[in-house]
């Protein structure tokens, strides 16, 4: 019974690495790619969560949620990069503050319209049951499983656009010399604002998942928000396989932790070992040693 307990941690660790990788995916593509501190990261996935709420309520399901969020957080995120970012990529800390008064004013225009109460929103069907995968309970549930399909199939599709598109061709040689790609012919303003809206939108994929997790509340994404800048520190900046790793790391430590001892405890710790790994590798473990 010990061993199918922590056995059961692991997995449960897989499934907190699975929601990091999809909560993280979008911001790590933004931050690596056009350099901008996103604090509105938070907020677009609750904007996610609210239309799965919607699509809830009108009869729909997470499946249905999902596409409908991407498509809604990625046309947020347009408005915000033409309106607001396009005007101050070079000025990270107006970056960092005009973000951050588009997350309070989202906040507060959620509040105004769905009230201070959280929205729930159910589970499809299909993901309702568990998987026995010990003689005894307690037994894997569905959507755990799904989170870690949905999460490798987000990262797959994200290595698949970035290494064997010309698309991800032109992403990463912004990425890499944003100067002599503008020089070459490379469209940086189009390649900017195509990665905002597609990391804003997995932002909302993030976040129509999460809601029957967590209801739907105005508030809902600043956890996430910090969990994810956690994830890419560590992993580091601008390296896809850091998702991950990360996510893997931290999901893992603070499950089997809270398990050892408790919650507070286990994130205690995390949150130590993440500054000892950041003294160790500056850059985080997989960050690019660019010569300048």
């Amino acid at each position: 019974m010990i061993w199918n307990q922590f056995a059961l941690q692991i997995l449960n660790g897989l499934g907190v690495a699975a929601i990091l990788v999809i909560a993280t995916s979008g911001l790590a593509i933004i931050f690596g790619v056009a350099g901008v501190i996103n604090m509105a990261h938070g907020t677009f996935i609750m904007v996610g969560a609210y239309t799965a709420a919607v699509v809830n309520k009108l009869g729909g399901d997470m499946f249905m949620a999902m596409p409908l969020a991407f498509v809604v957080v990625a046309l947020l995120g347009l408005a915000v990069e033409r309106g607001v970012i396009r005007w101050i990529y070079d000025r990270p800390l107006e970056t960092l503050l005009a973000t951050w008064g588009v997350a309070i004013i989202l906040e507060v225009a959620a509040r105004l319209i769905f009230g201070p109460l959280g929205l729930k929103v159910d589970w499809p069907d299909l993901l309702d049951g568990n998987i026995k995968l010990f003689a005894r309970p307690p037994h894997y549930p569905y959507y755990r499983v799904f989170h870690i399909v949905l999460a490798a199939a987000i990262m797959g599709l994200t290595f698949y656009l970035l290494y064997k598109t010309n698309f991800g061709l032109k992403v990463r040689a912004v990425r890499r010399n944003r100067a002599i790609s503008g020089c070459m012919g490379v469209d940086t303003a189009k390649i900017d604002m195509l990665i905002f809206m597609y990391g804003s939108g997995l932002a909302g994929v993030a976040g129509a998942v999460l809601a029957p997790i967590k209801a739907a509340t105005f508030d809902m994404g600043f956890t996430y928000a910090v969990s994810s800048y956690m994830v890419i520190v560590l992993g580091g900046v601008g390296n896809l396989l850091g998702i991950p790793v990360g996510a893997f790391l931290i999901g893992e430590g603070e499950t089997l932790l809270a398990f050892r001892y408790n919650t507070v405890i286990g994130q205690l710790l995390v949150f130590v070992a993440i500054v000892i790994a950041i003294r160790v590798f500056p850059r985080g473990i997989f960050g690019y040693h660019e010569r300048r």
